[in-house]
């Protein structure tokens, strides 16, 4: 029985992706999305919804991001994204005072290239290494 026609497509699993991460336990990333508390809208439980809302933006270059990521995934706060956009919209749980400290000691003794270097080892945007390292703003709340 056939119903969308689109199971092996690009977006289909965007889909299916986004479910897994909120509601499948075993999934090595739950902890960030449905065990925190970030869930799929009753309307995009049905794949028909979902892409009645998002399919008319969709372009296989781009990736689901969700606008606030304390929110959870629904049309309102719900867009499609570069990777460079998805970097912007990144939580900061990773970076502890003790982190950020170690980051501008590594950066202080490293040579060209370090702050991408730190940026991959800290899971980061270049962006925020130069923003510690520059003291551009407080990452001591975090």
């Amino acid at each position: 029985m056939k119903t969308h026609g689109m199971s092996n497509t690009r977006f289909y699993k965007i889909w299916k992706g986004l479910k897994t991460r909120c509601y499948n336990r075993n999934y090595k990333h739950y902890a960030d999305y449905g065990g925190r508390g970030i869930k799929v809208c009753d309307r995009w439980h049905k794949f028909e919804n979902f892409k009645k809302d998002m399919y008319v933006t969709y372009k296989d270059t781009l990736s689901i991001d969700r606008i606030d990521n304390n929110r959870g995934y629904c049309t309102e706060n719900c867009k499609w994204a570069t990777r460079q956009e998805q970097n912007r919209n990144k939580r900061m749980h990773k970076l502890t005072k003790e982190k950020v400290k170690q980051i501008r000691i590594e950066y202080k003794n490293g040579s060209y290239g370090i702050g991408a270097f730190l940026a991959r080892k800290y899971g980061v945007c270049n962006a925020v290494i130069s923003e510690i390292v520059n003291y551009k703003r407080n990452y001591a709340d975090i």
